[in-house]
């Protein structure tokens, strides 16, 4: 009888550890360690930003434009489209545009256009692009937008017409 107490109760011991060793909270360590990511990442960007800007400046002003189309991706991938997104945006889709791949210029435009929507100069890109493309319920669509953007300007009233 005793011995029987005493397996009950070591069971009942063993039950109580494993259930009380699940029910803890996760470790805060991984908040922790998501701050230390994001800090290595700005620290990164303070570093490289400022440096890939150049070069892809530096690749548009030569005309060499698979290199600059590399170095806007490059940007936009360090996330260096947050401190200037319309230089970016527009640059990087002028780029692909030189290079003929409209495609590829409206798809960066559209990304653009999700941090200023209501970019007028990313939006007649993105007509234009929509032109080459031969999308023109695309272009109509955009240019519709212009108008509404920009009521006084002739060009858009023009295409429109």
């Amino acid at each position: 009888m005793r011995k029987n107490n005493i397996f009950q109760n070591l069971l009942l011991l063993g039950v109580a550890s494993i259930f009380m060793t699940m029910c803890t909270p996760p470790d805060q360590s991984s908040a922790d360690e998501d701050l230390a990511e994001q800090a290595r990442q700005d620290s990164i960007r303070t570093v490289r930003c400022p440096r890939v800007f150049s070069s892809a400046a530096e690749f548009y002003k030569n005309r060499d434009w698979a290199a600059t189309v590399r170095a806007y991706d490059e940007l936009t991938d360090l996330g260096c489209d947050r401190d200037d997104p319309q230089e970016v945006y527009l640059y990087y889709a002028i780029a692909y545009e030189y290079m003929g791949k409209y495609d590829s210029s409206a798809t960066v435009l559209l990304k653009g256009l999700t941090f200023l929507p209501d970019n007028v100069d990313l939006r007649k890109r993105l007509a234009f692009s929509y032109e080459k493309q031969g999308m023109i319920d695309l272009q109509m669509d955009e240019l519709d937008r212009l108008s509404f953007l920009a009521p006084e300007d002739i060009d858009i009233k023009d295409k429109l017409a």
